[in-house]
Order: structure tokens, then C-alpha cells, then sequence
């Protein structure tokens, strides 16, 4: 229930007015309070503070039905602030009084529903559809949160605070079991999410810009030559399967992502500069073009795929949705008794690794194939496998004894 309160007083009287004293209001909304004149006056004896009303005076009947009136004005326009989007505050009883327009209040669910229906609409556009899938998680984990943090469906954006964060944080990394890179992305997302309620203008500020959680370093696993020589020698009598098997190949060899290789067109193979078959298309995940000399291993399978014409739109491999792809990669695990896990961005790790920066491409060629809009992007491939450094103190034992 709204607590709310309206008061009537005699304000002790200042200057040369006579034995008057204004008769003021004093307006208690929640825990906020005003005070201002009714512009009227009288001389206290005639005031009965207790009914807060003028009393045995020819003026009290104008003057209390002012007062009335007052009062009236007051509640309905306390009542108008209710049935409004705005914040229940004085400032905004005040608005109402002297007939200015209120600013909505918006909130954070809400927002974060339209946000990620005008991110849908970009989709393939602008933005991936593993992005948009990340942001849904995110407001389903919002809602969650939300209601039974807060007991409630829905909070002002004001009240996403640093506070809100923390205790984000440890429900995500708790309740849902979220990892710390987990947890940490969800919160980057709503930092983006009220960026996006400053350009539509329904914040001023961002309340939780300079929260941030630190990123634990993750170690990106590669196959091995010997492991992707394994995979390669497999016989598999299944034809999808096999099918997998050579789409997974041609990745480890192109560094390209499960979005890229399900994308990946005749248009997108494209004669390089040294005469040479080159692959050249656009991220689908950040747009950034990028271009990669097909080795022979990737070329071969290429040609495999492309036994019959295609258009230059058409999609080259058959490529199944992600969890259907991770779901026969298991299989393809077991088959080749590897401990390591295969997953469709496996193949991405090893090319950045196991086939390039390991056998001396500089970090920088890599990037540019890769696709990356900073080098330090490509920087979490370059931790030196311990392959390499026995091989590199091989080399250093050698100089030594000659």
C-alpha cells in the first residue's frame, strides 16, 4: 500500500506582518517529504492545529474550503503519479502540481527483452546468432535472479547498482554453477545492455560502468600432430560420420569456426597472390575479412565436397547444427581413444597452434588469418606448447655442444 501523508501548519511569522502567520502544507510521499505556502494567512488564535483548520472567524469557511481544495489538488495528483511509468517520487509530485511532463521509469527486464529483439533483427547482419543465444541465456538467468533475489518480476534500472552486481554474481556462480569467465561475461552483457538504455535515453549514466570481474586465464587446448594424424587414418564405414571427420580436418587446416565453415561458399575461394588457391570471406561472428592459402591437406577435401557444381552461394559441406556436430565428434573421440575432448572449436585452437604459430608463423600472419581485430586475440594461442619447448631445447642442446 502507497504511504503517504498531507499536513497543515502555521509557519511562526517573520517580518512586519501584523499577528499573522502563513498557513503552509507539509506532503510525507514514502520516505520523501515537501513543504510549500497555501498562501494564505491567519492570526494563530483562530487555528485549530489538532483539526488543522481555521476556526470562529468569518474567513474560515474561504479559507478552509482553499485548504480543501489544496488537499484535493494533492491527492489526485498523487493518484496520477501511480497510475503513471513514473517514479513514485516528490520531485515528480512536484512535476504534477505545476503541470510538467514526467519521465518514464524503465526497467531492466523489460529492457532487456526489447534489447535482445532488435539484437534478433540484426542477426546475420550485424551480429551472430551465437551472440543473440548468449544474451537470451542472459535474461532468462536475469528473470531468475530478479524474482528470487528481489521477490519480484521486474526492478528499475536505477536500482542496478554495484551492490546488484555482487550479489549477481554469486547466484550465477552458486545457483547456476557458472564459472568465473561465466559469470563475468553475463555481467559483461548487462553492461552492455545499459549502454544500449543510455543511446535509447532512458538512463543518463551507466551505475555499473566501472564494475568488472577479472578474467581467469584460460588454457586453449590443441590436438597434436600425432592426434590429428589419428583422426585422419581413421577408418569409419559411416558416411556421415565420415563426412564430419573431413569437415573437422578441413577446419583444423583453415582455422575456420563452426559459423565460417557452415557459411563457407564456392564465392569465397579465390585465386592469391601467388597464383594459388586462397580462401577469403567475412567472420560471421565480427564481420572482420580475412584470407587463408588453402594447404594441400584442406585442398583435398575441398575437392571432395565439390564434385558437383555448385552456385556461388551455395553451402559446401554438410554441415549439421553445433550440438549435432559435438554430439558425432564424441563419437569420433572414442574412436580414435583420444582423452582430449573434440568439439567444433577444437579445430580453430590447433590451427592457431599445432599447425602455425608451432611451426614458426609469425603470431601476427596468424591473426590476420584467423580473422582477429586485435593481436591480443591471437595472443592466447601463443603459449608455447611443451612440444615446442623440448624442440626448442633440442636445438639450444645442440648449439651448446658444437
Amino acid at each position: 500500500m502507497l504511504s503517504y501523508k498531507i499536513n497543515f501548519y502555521l509557519r511562526a511569522c517573520r517580518g512586519t506582518n501584523g499577528d499573522k502567520s502563513p498557513i503552509y502544507y507539509r506532503a510525507w510521499l514514502l520516505q520523501d517529504k515537501m513543504e510549500a505556502s497555501t498562501g494564505q494567512q491567519i492570526n494563530p488564535k483562530y487555528w485549530d492545529n489538532d483539526k488543522q483548520k481555521v476556526v470562529k472567524t468569518p474567513e474560515a469557511a474561504l479559507i478552509n474550503s482553499l485548504l480543501d481544495g489544496i488537499k484535493s489538488d494533492l491527492l489526485q495528483a498523487i493518484t496520477n503519479l501511480q497510475l503513471s511509468k513514473a517514479d513514485l517520487t516528490i520531485d515528480n509530485l512536484k512535476k504534477l502540481l505545476v503541470g510538467e511532463p514526467l519521465k518514464e521509469t524503465y526497467y531492466l527486464i523489460k529492457v532487456v527483452t526489447e534489447h535482445n529483439l532488435m539484437f534478433e533483427q540484426q542477426v546475420g547482419i550485424k551480429y551472430s546468432y551465437g551472440s543473440y543465444k548468449n544474451y537470451k541465456t542472459t535474461l532468462s538467468f536475469l528473470k531468475e535472479f530478479v524474482r528470487a533475489q528481489f521477490s519480484k518480476a521486474d526492478l528499475p534500472l536505477k536500482e542496478i547498482n554495484h551492490r546488484f552486481c555482487e550479489l549477481y554474481f554469486v547466484w550465477l556462480t552458486t545457483k547456476k554453477t557458472s564459472k568465473q569467465n561465466g559469470a563475468a561475461k553475463h555481467l559483461q552483457r548487462l553492461k552492455k545492455i545499459l549502454n544500449y538504455a543510455i543511446r535509447m535515453e532512458y538512463i543518463s549514466f551507466n551505475s555499473i560502468g566501472s564494475y568488472s570481474v577479472a578474467l581467469r586465464p584460460v588454457v586453449r587446448v590443441a590436438l597434436t600432430k600425432e592426434e590429428i594424424q589419428t583422426i585422419i587414418a581413421l577408418p569409419i564405414q559411416t558416411e556421415v560420420l565420415r563426412r564430419i571427420r573431413d569437415i573437422f580436418i578441413f577446419q583444423v587446416y583453415t582455422g575456420l569456426a563452426y559459423s565460417d565453415v557452415k557459411a563457407f561458399c564456392p564465392k569465397h575461394i579465390v585465386v592469391g597472390v601467388d597464383g594459388k588457391f586462397w580462401l577469403r570471406m567475412e567472420r560471421t561472428k565480427t564481420h572482420n575479412t580475412f584470407t587463408v592459402p588453402l594447404l594441400p591437406v584442406a585442398l583435398e577435401i575441398l575437392k571432395m565436397f565439390l564434385t558437383a557444381p555448385k552456385l556461388p552461394d551455395d553451402p559446401i559441406f554438410p554441415v549439421l547444427s553445433n550440438q549435432k556436430m559435438n554430439q558425432h565428434l564424441k563419437v569420433l573421440q572414442e574412436l580414435a581413444g583420444l582423452s582430449k575432448n573434440l568439439h567444433t572449436h577444437l579445430p580453430r585452437h590447433t590451427f592457431a597452434s599445432t599447425i602455425t604459430l608451432l611451426n614458426g608463423v609469425p603470431i601476427e600472419t596468424v591473426s590476420k588469418m584467423l580473422g582477429h581485430s586485435k593481436i591480443t586475440m591471437t595472443q592466447t594461442y601463443a603459449k608455447v606448447g611443451e612440444l615446442k619447448i623440448a624442440g626448442d631445447m633440442l636445438l639450444l642442446q645442440e648449439r651448446l655442444t658444437k
